[in-house]
């Protein structure tokens, strides 16, 4: 290790930028965000640092760096396009004692400035000793993806609570032991998940010595959506919690690499199904919902596309409710969102569809849906489960005197390398399917805006997440 990676204090100190171009905005922002009085030396200054000179959240110096005493600073960032100037700021300020970066220039720099990770007051610095500068921005980009959003919520928490549990606990041992498993523990849980008021209850009844066996014992269960099928597409903080669960109840739909995010300890239970298939009863899985949590793990129920767009998760969360045990819902981008973008499909487009439904051919006791009703002109119709109803929609519709040219698309197996569409017209759409030979799971959509998928088709079959390097999470533990 060539550098001393360190955290300076710069609240109120002195700090001079030389150089007026975009770089030198750059490092003027992070020099402000940490609190330092920024001055900016060049005869011209971008439209933005103008405007922060104006509001006088800096200071712009129009006259040369031979006529300016860098001793009145703490800190110099040479940020010019002149290697000949920054050579000569480097010398002067590494003569007068200063500390000194010249941006790109490893060599004439005393310190460097990280790639930074901010969930303040949670801050991880990456460097690469100035040699490969876009390695550590990658490495920023994947810490970004698993690190915590409340990560520095917990941390302000912890620092807040620190004198009760010095007040506690005598020894330091008893004090790390007691901090070893509250970062761990329910308490954590509870505030990385935004329920400040239950960790609030249970510190203070752990501080005092009266927890509640029952409740500090309690996993807690998150309701997770997991996107249409490209693992691209799944969100930060349901990528952080499969990553972090002892239990993952999952649906079929769910991809592989998508539960390659889950822990290897990690029990991965399937309990979905296809159409046509069996599978656990919901009844079933609302119960080993309750059971695993009342064991105290944190358990991540993993649905494809939305939980709350027909996948069930209003019953399952109303269980947990009911059990008195905590959850958290976590969006997903849901199919017919999802695959109508895969395709190049506008669901709304002004002057031909203001408005969308989504429906499902499936009713509960076999109720027949109205499809007159759900399909009105300058309307586009998302039917989930629809493909073996596909007969008695198209009949219904033609019945109902629907335009038989009216376009109609299936989208079969979305967003992924699988995916396949099936142009057609209300009129044919029931020949066509038994030609393509469909299989689920396949979204139809019926409409005016369905023709544009055959123009604004772009997606070639390879995920978003293949599209990268192959840099997983896993790879980056492994380097950290």
């Amino acid at each position: 290790m060539d550098r001393l990676p360190i955290y300076l204090d710069l609240q109120n100190r002195p700090c001079l930028v030389v150089g007026g171009g975009v770089i030198a905005e750059r490092k003027s922002q992070l020099l402000l965000r940490c609190g330092a009085s920024v001055s900016v030396l060049a005869p011209k200054i971008t439209k933005d640092l103008r405007k922060l000179s104006k509001q006088g959240k800096i200071s712009h110096i129009s006259q040369s760096i031979h006529d300016t005493d860098i001793t009145d600073f703490w800190l110099i960032v040479a940020a010019t396009d002149d290697h000949a100037l920054n050579k000569d700021i480097s010398f002067s300020a590494e003569s007068a004692g200063k500390l000194c970066n010249v941006v790109d220039n490893n060599k004439l720099s005393t310190f460097i400035l990280p790639a930074i990770v901010d969930r303040s007051p949670v801050i991880i610095a990456i460097g690469t000793e100035g040699n490969a500068p876009v390695l550590a921005q990658k490495l920023k980009t994947e810490i970004e993806s698993w690190l915590p959003t409340r990560i520095g919520q917990l941390a302000k928490q912890a620092g807040r609570w620190r004198q009760l549990v010095k007040n506690r606990y005598e020894t330091l041992q008893e004090r790390r032991h007691f901090w070893r498993n509250f970062f761990s523990g329910p308490i954590a849980d509870h505030l990385l998940s935004g329920r400040q008021i239950l960790a609030e209850k249970l510190m203070r009844s752990e501080l005092i010595g009266e927890a509640n066996e029952k409740s500090s014992n309690q996993g807690q269960v998150s309701i997770v959506g997991a996107g249409p099928g490209d693992p691209g597409l799944i969100t930060l903080h349901a990528k952080q919690l499969i990553s972090q669960s002892d239990v993952i109840l999952y649906d079929e739909l769910v991809s592989a690499p998508i539960l390659d995010f889950a822990r290897k300890e990690a029990d991965l239970i399937p309990v979905g199904k296809r159409s046509g298939t069996k599978g656990m009863q919901q009844e079933q899985i609302n119960h080993l919902l309750v059971n695993e949590a009342l064991k105290g793990k944190r358990v991540c129920r993993l649905k494809g596309g939305d939980p709350f767009i027909f996948g069930r998760g209003g019953e399952e969360v109303l269980a947990l409710s009911h059990a008195g045990l905590p959850y958290q819902i976590v969006p997903g981008i849901s199919a017919a969102i999802g695959c109508a973008a895969y395709a190049g499909l506008p669901l709304t487009l002004r002057g031909i569809s203001s408005s969308v439904t989504f429906a499902t051919a499936k009713l509960e006791n076999e109720i027949p849906q109205d499809w007159i009703h759900l399909l009105k002109a300058g309307h586009t119709l998302a039917i989930y489960m629809g493909v073996k109803s596909i007969e008695t929609i198209s009949s219904e519709l033609i019945n109902a005197r629907i335009n038989t040219n009216l376009p109609v698309c299936i989208i079969e197996n979305g967003t992924t390398k699988d995916q396949r569409l099936i142009m057609s017209t209300l009129g044919k759409v029931v020949i066509d399917t038994k030609d393509a030979q469909l299989n689920t799971p396949a979204i139809i959509y019926i409409g005016e805006t369905v023709k544009w998928a055959e123009k604004l088709q772009w997606f070639d079959g390879q995920s978003e997440a293949e599209k990268f390097s192959g840099w997983s999470t896993k790879n980056l533990a492994k380097v950290v």
